[in-house]
């Protein structure tokens, strides 16, 4: 920059750069200070990094400015004592999300983004219900309608997508269960009040399988996919979940369970407590609050992490979070939100990493831009085939 600053004044600066408070010469030092010198350049992406951790914890959009600051201030003075010299891999790069600015950003300029792209829609709110009968119900065409089970209990379509269930009409309970299942397709999502009061949110490309009323004693649901579970405590009806041979005890809980993947499943705790077991041969392991679970469905093998749960439940909330993730994990879940393909050009190109925070209702050729925009990585589009390439 063309004077030393101090300290503080270069940390209000950063602050500013991030919340995009700068005006455009202002904005210009701050990328011509993190230019001069690599160790410029590392201050920043340590203050980028725990700026964007205060924003997930905080689960806003925006940083707070008062209390915000005196927690990045803290944060940035530690981070001094650390070696600035730690290890970063190079192809580690950070967006800044939507509402502010990101790295080295120059407004309005949209010549190396990507292609020019058709539109394609984020996921909405869509799902199919399969009754007991095996009648297959759409819930987005037939929104609003009170459908009737065999047994008498009611299920109402909500108009902005979702399921509830009333079994106060039941004359008599049989002891034979009754099933339903809920189909998310890919680019979908839904939301579903089961008979017992328990809440599901469930992701695109997932299904669940559950009793339209549960057995006296006990209440166990079959997954596929990713959803996020609030359920309601029933000290004499655990409540269990199943995905394969993998199996979830719940104690009265919020959490949320992966099984996109055969051969993995992935379980994180964000209130109560919650037992699992990764086959029929192991013992159940317990999780604490503010932690994930790695399991291994094959070998029976199982990690337990302490973390920040919020990355691995933004889904719920319409955001989308990446975390020094591999590209090849975040296309993953691009391909399955937006309903596309992806092919890359070059293997390598998986593993490039990214920290990111960004609406989960996004256009997807802003989501591709951010990203191309500060690496090494060239999007292109076509069809529904997302292409991945060297710029």
């Amino acid at each position: 920059m063309e004077k030393e600053h101090t300290e503080e004044e270069m940390e209000s600066r950063l602050l500013a750069y991030f919340n995009g408070e700068l005006d455009e010469e202002e904005r210009r030092m701050v990328e011509r200070w993190v230019e001069e010198r690599s160790e410029n350049r590392k201050v920043f992406e340590i203050f980028m990094r725990d700026c964007q951790h205060i924003r997930w914890v905080e689960k806003e959009q925006r940083v707070n400015l008062v209390r915000g600051k005196i927690l990045m201030m803290r944060r940035i003075r530690r981070a001094k004592i650390r070696q600035i010299y730690y290890k970063v891999a190079v192809s580690i790069t950070i967006i800044i999300t939507l509402g502010g600015v990101y790295l080295l950003n120059s407004p309005a300029k949209e010549d190396k983004l990507a292609d020019k792209i058709e539109t394609i829609h984020p996921g909405s709110p869509k799902a199919k219900l399969v009754l007991s009968s095996g009648e297959i119900v759409d819930l987005m065409r037939d929104t609003g309608e009170v459908i009737r089970e065999q047994d008498g209990s009611f299920v109402k379509v909500k108009e902005k997508g979702g399921l509830i269930y009333d079994t106060s009409k039941v004359v008599s309970k049989t002891e034979q269960l009754l099933y339903n299942k809920i189909i998310v397709p890919r680019g979908g999502e839904f939301f579903v009040t089961l008979t017992d009061g328990t809440s599901v949110w469930l992701n695109a490309d997932s299904e669940l399988e559950y009793p339209v009323q549960f057995a006296k004693n006990s209440r166990e649901v079959r997954l596929k996919g990713e959803a996020y579970f609030v359920v309601r405590e029933d000290i004499g009806r655990p409540f269990v979940v199943h995905s394969g041979e993998y199996s979830l005890r719940v104690y009265g809980t919020e959490f949320n369970l992966n099984a996109y993947k055969l051969d993995e499943i992935q379980a994180v705790l964000v209130e109560g407590s919650i037992g699992f077991r990764a086959n029929e041969t192991t013992l159940e392991k317990q999780l604490k609050p503010n932690q994930l679970a790695v399991v291994n469905v094959f070998t029976g093998e199982s990690k337990i992490m302490n973390v920040d749960v919020y990355p691995y439940i933004a889904w719920k909330n319409q955001d989308i979070v990446f975390v020094n993730e591999r590209l090849e994990s975040i296309m993953d879940k691009i391909a399955r939100w937006y309903d596309v393909d992806v092919f890359f050009k070059r293997e390598s190109l998986k593993e490039v990493r990214f920290y990111g925070n960004m609406q989960r209702y996004a256009d997807i050729g802003e989501l591709l831009s951010l990203l191309e925009k500060i690496s090494d990585v060239h999007f292109s589009i076509k069809g529904r085939t997302v292409i991945v390439s060297d710029k």
